[in-house]
């Protein structure tokens, strides 16, 4: 009988030990960043004979067609427009004032780019009308712009995406700039180290990570000009991650500065062009972010061929292209031995790759 009273008051005392005893839970571990891929281009000009042979065939993506698959791999596409889509004629084969079809767009569509600069110094060369008609024919595809707008406020405004969680600002800038003053209308942001301070600033307020876009500096020269460089460094004193540059038509120097990295020029990317012989060669930046910080950062030289038509090089052709700025291989970041062998595509992978005609859709070829 005491040991049956002594085994029931021990279960007792277990019972009311156990409740009283905090309730455990289980340790989470909080999981590991996402990666993203932002892939970026140089310039694009789907006017000229290059539009005129779009139109032609309905073949949109003809220009496209053998760097697709790079651009459609990225979690972000970037390029710059050189040159307003315009919704009615003149639009000319040859010659220095741009003015291309909006059914051109949807090349672009098709390509998988997700924003464009539109700052620089032809977006404008169809006034007002054609500014206002390519920034609606832009966000009508889904596709978000940065440094050109109706408005100061617009044109200052960031383009923010969001990629796994983490949100990503675009800024754009150029040397010519428009308009660029508050209650100005048809704004194109201009080369300001100031202002550009000002925005980047008010952009990380609104996201994780501020890449800012540059059209600007001496044309056909591997030499970056003063007022580039200042401008590009505010651009990371002020938090930018990266700066994006294009106009010199040719490649430039890619720089680590403080905790930023600066392309500045990526050279042509859809543009046509053939003397000299630098402006058929071009970069494609490709940044890893692992989180909203910068991981891996790649420069892949690109050779652009018949009507405007980029491709990966090859090691043979690609070599030249890197050692012109300074380079000896297409990783810049982190630093680790990299065989040549594996870090450039084969002939075959820089061989045209089959893809299906891509026409307009109706909307955009009125």
């Amino acid at each position: 009988m005491r040991r049956a009273i002594l085994i029931a008051s021990v279960l007792l005392v277990a019972t009311l030990l156990s409740l009283l005893e905090p309730e455990r839970t289980p340790v989470l571990r909080p999981a590991a960043p996402a990666q993203t891929t932002l892939v970026a281009v140089g310039d694009i000009l789907l006017g000229r004979s290059l539009g005129t042979l779009m139109e032609e065939t309905k073949d949109y993506s003809m220009a496209f067609r053998n760097i697709e698959p790079e651009l459609k791999s990225a979690d972000i596409a970037f390029a710059n427009l050189e040159g307003p889509f315009c919704g009615e004629p003149p639009y000319y084969g040859e010659g220095m004032v741009f003015r291309v079809r909006p059914a051109a767009i949807a090349g672009i569509v098709h390509a998988g780019i997700d924003v464009l600069s539109v700052a620089n110094n032809h977006f404008a060369n169809g006034g007002d009308a054609c500014m206002g008609f390519s920034l609606n024919l832009a966000r009508q595809a889904g596709i978000a712009t940065a440094g050109a707008g109706e408005t100061y406020e617009e044109a200052h405004r960031p383009a923010v995406l969001v990629r796994h969680g983490v949100r990503f600002a675009f800024l754009g800038y150029t040397y010519a700039d428009r308009n660029d003053s508050p209650g100005a209308a048809y704004v194109i942001s201009g080369r300001n180290p100031q202002r550009v301070r000002e925005d980047v600033a008010a952009a990380r307020r609104l996201a994780d990570v501020v890449i800012v876009s540059l059209h600007d500096g001496t044309e056909y020269t591997a030499r970056v000009a003063p007022e580039t460089e200042q401008f590009c460094h505010a651009a990371i004193d002020a938090g930018a991650a990266v700066v994006l540059g294009h106009h010199p038509h040719v490649p430039q120097r890619i720089e680590q500065y403080h905790d930023g990295w600066i392309f500045y020029s990526l050279g042509n990317f859809i543009f046509q062009q053939y003397t000299p012989p630098e402006v058929k060669t071009a970069l494609m930046a490709r940044i890893t972010f692992t989180g909203a910080r910068v991981t891996r950062l790649e420069a892949t030289p690109l050779v652009i061929e018949w009507h405007s038509t980029p491709r990966l090089a090859t090691r043979e052709e690609g070599a030249p292209i890197l050692q012109r700025i300074g380079l000896t291989e297409p990783l810049l970041w982190p630093p680790a031995e990299v065989s040549l062998a594996d870090a450039w595509v084969s002939p075959d992978a820089a061989a045209p790759r089959a893809a299906p005609v891509v026409s307009a859709a109706p909307q955009t070829a009125q």
